[in-house]
Formats: structure tokens, C-alpha cells, sequence
């Protein structure tokens, strides 16, 4: 074999490559959008520590409430303060991660709560109270104060609980989101969607016949990991289980619906896993999942709001580790179904148009 030969097929080979590659608009920008994705995301978006700390205080007296605004203000930390009439109401801002820290101004020796679910927030929030609190846990007048620490729903500052937790949204949304986006295209490479519009099959019992399995499977996934948590981490839920079932079926709906969409715009298996990966990289890094989402600034708060793996986060993680009412849980539920919805219409429409 001449290499001169060789090299001429070995150069047509690569200009076909490039000519396929060029041509194929969805690996390009993929190609393209991951990177520019990552630096934005990395670069702008994610901090590892907020940049102020919110903390309540449980006074009873206006003046020792401003007295400890003001001492707080000289230190020069960055923390916005606000005041709760009672232990009840600070408490429960922290259950809700409306509050990092709580601080009982009325009791002698004052005591600081905080919230421990992440340990690594938690961690960085123990060393600025330790920095500023000495001057505001008794009377301004005490030359050395003395103040208790009690940390809340994760006592000895430990990883499982916090990640735990946060990966059943994430298998979920990975899982569900890929294997319901490969579904009708799927069906179109074997060539066998042509056989299931011969037996004149809508779009809407497209979507409920082919797409529910993938529901069950995504309560079927998160009650394997609650039960891995539990015996294998100790970790219990203190909050309603019938709520987290609920809201689990609703995040499970919301990713199927996102799925079928995926697989209605995809012409290929390939291009749809392209899109699932895209979507899941964002969810991953702004929901909250190991990032700080108090840290992140105001643009990517507010793109992480549309995203319902940020809310569904805030209540597995407020039902299992914080034990957090009702309300709470609706109001985070709105978004979800809000998405669903829209996805569903979406995913319709355009399965009128490509499938129908």
C-alpha cells in the first residue's frame, strides 16, 4: 500500500467528516452552545458563598433591634437584617429558606439558630456570626457576651442529607427527560411511527399512552432513592410523605412533557439526547443542586425560576430535611404545573405539525 494513497483517502475521508459535520446544524451547535453555556454558567452564574447573609431576629424591643442593626452595620459584613415578632415566625422563615440564621435577641444568653442543610453554607455562615455576633448576643454595654449556636435539620454538618435529597430531582430529570425524549424518535429510525398514524393515533393519546410509563418510572426511581436514603443514610422524612408523592408525580409529568416535546422536534435519537443534555446542564448547575442558589446573581435567580428542578428541589429537600407546612409546598407546586402545561401545549402543536 503506497502512502500517497493513503493520505489521499485519509484527506477525502476528513473533507467528507467536515462537509457531514458542517451539515449537521444540531451537533454543530452543540458543538458551539455547550462550551459558550459552561463559561456563562461557570463564569458568571455560580458563586460559592452569597453576598449578604439574611438574618431574622426575635426582638421584642424596637431599640435593642436597632441597637444590633446599627453594631452590625460598623462591623462592615454584609447582612440584611429583618425582624420577626416571635420565635415561631423565625423558625419558621427557616424552614421555608426564606432566613439563613435566626437570632433570639430576648433571650439571655442570646441564642443564634441556623440552618444547617447545606454544610457548606452553613459552614461559611457559623464564621461570620462568630465575627460579628460578640457585640450583638447580650447588651451592647457587655464587653464579651455569650451567645449558643444551634443548628437545625442537619446538627453535625454532614454531606448525605444535602446531596441526597437533591439527587432525586436530578436522576429524574436526567432519566425522565431522556428516555421520554427518545421515544418518538425512536419510533421514526425503526421506521414504525408511520404504523402508528396508519392506526389513527393523536397526538394527545400519543402522549398519555406512550409517554405515562415513563411517569411511573419517574415516581418508581425517586421511591428507590428515598428508600436508599433511609436505610442506607438514615435519612427520614420529617415532612408529609403524601406531599412528596404528589409533588414528585407533578416533576415527573413536567419532565415527560419536556421529554415528548424533545422527541417531537428531534429527527434522530442523536439530536434528541443533544437537547436533553442542554437542558439538563442548566437545571443541574442553577436549581440549587450543589450551588448556592442565594449566591447566584439576580439574571440567573430569575432564569433558575423557570427550571422545575429549582422548585421541586425546595420541597424534597424542605419536606425530608425540614419538615416544611403545606402552603409552602403548593406555592413551589405552581411553577411546576405551569411548565407542565406549557410544555404539553407545545409538545402538542408541534406533534400536530411533525407527526400528525
Amino acid at each position: 500500500m503506497s502512502m500517497p494513497a493513503t493520505r489521499k483517502r485519509v484527506f477525502a475521508l476528513m473533507v467528507k467528516e467536515s462537509r457531514q459535520l458542517g451539515r449537521d446544524r444540531a451537533t454543530l451547535g452543540m458543538l458551539l452552545g455547550i462550551p459558550l453555556l459552561q463559561i456563562a454558567l461557570f463564569g458568571g452564574a455560580i458563586e460559592l458563598a452569597p453576598h449578604r447573609l439574611d438574618i431574622r431576629i426575635i426582638a421584642s424591643d424596637t431599640g435593642a433591634y436597632t441597637r444590633i442593626e446599627r453594631v452590625i452595620a460598623a462591623t462592615g459584613a454584609s447582612v440584611r437584617l429583618s425582624r420577626s415578632s416571635s420565635g415561631a415566625a423565625a423558625q419558621a422563615a427557616l424552614a421555608r429558606g426564606q432566613a439563613l440564621v435566626a437570632i433570639d435577641a430576648d433571650a439571655h444568653p442570646a441564642v443564634v439558630y441556623l440552618d444547617a442543610t447545606n454544610p457548606v453554607l452553613a459552614t461559611q455562615a457559623e464564621l461570620t456570626i462568630e465575627r460579628v455576633l460578640g457585640s450583638i448576643s447580650g447588651p451592647v454595654e457587655d464587653e464579651a457576651p455569650a451567645f449558643s449556636v444551634r443548628r437545625l435539620y442537619n446538627p453535625g454538618l454532614t454531606t448525605p442529607p444535602f446531596m441526597v435529597t437533591g439527587l432525586i430531582g436530578v436522576i429524574l430529570t436526567m432519566s425522565v427527560v431522556m428516555m421520554s425524549a427518545l421515544s418518538v424518535a425512536r419510533e421514526r429510525e425503526r421506521g414504525t411511527l408511520e404504523g402508528l398514524l396508519a392506526a389513527q393515533v393523536t397526538p394527545g393519546e400519543l402522549w398519555m399512552g406512550k409517554f405515562a410509563p415513563y411517569v411511573l418510572l419517574g415516581l418508581v426511581q425517586a421511591a428507590f432513592v428515598l428508600a436508599v436514603a433511609r436505610f442506607l443514610f438514615h435519612i427520614v422524612p420529617i415532612g408529609s410523605v403524601l406531599l412528596l408523592g404528589l409533588s414528585t408525580l407533578m416533576f415527573a409529568i413536567a419532565n415527560v412533557a419536556l421529554g415528548f416535546l424533545f422527541s417531537c422536534i428531534a429527527r434522530v435519537q442523536m439530536q434528541a439526547m443533544q437537547m436533553t443534555f442542554f437542558f439538563f446542564l442548566p437545571s443541574s448547575l442553577l436549581s440549587g443542586f450543589m450551588f448556592p442558589f442565594a449566591a447566584m446573581p439576580r439574571w440567573a435567580q430569575l432564569l433558575a425560576e423557570t427550571l422545575p428542578l429549582t422548585h421541586y428541589l425546595r420541597i424534597v429537600r424542605g419536606l425530608v430535611l425540614r419538615g416544611v407546612d403545606t402552603p409552602f409546598v403548593l406555592a413551589e407546586l405552581v411553577p411546576i404545573a405551569v411548565f407542565a402545561v406549557c410544555a404539553s401545549i407545545a409538545a402538542l402543536l408541534v406533534a400536530r405539525r411533525n407527526i400528525a
